[in-house]
């Protein structure tokens, strides 16, 4: 079943707006995720880096760019605590 503009909007607001929890969880120079384990900061962002997979799989976004997205994918399989 083909998603709607809606529902593709959505789905792509929602991935750009999780770049921001791979890029807060990393960086140790705010507060966002200093109460995790470096082993839990992996896990979050790897858990984050899958759903941003699944949303990549659909190719349905038209001329909306993707590449912050897969660079936080990327971004977040090459952490290692």
């Amino acid at each position: 079943m083909a998603r709607t503009a809606d529902e593709k909007n959505k789905m792509y607001n929602a991935m750009v707006g999780m770049i921001t929890v791979i890029d807060n969880t990393l960086d140790d120079s705010n507060e966002y995720a200093n109460d995790l384990t470096n082993t839990e900061k992996q896990e979050k962002v790897l858990r984050t880096s899958g759903y941003l997979e699944h949303g990549l799989e659909f190719a349905d976004y038209g001329a909306k760019s993707l590449t912050a997205i897969e660079a936080a994918v990327t971004k977040a399989k090459a952490y290692t605590p």
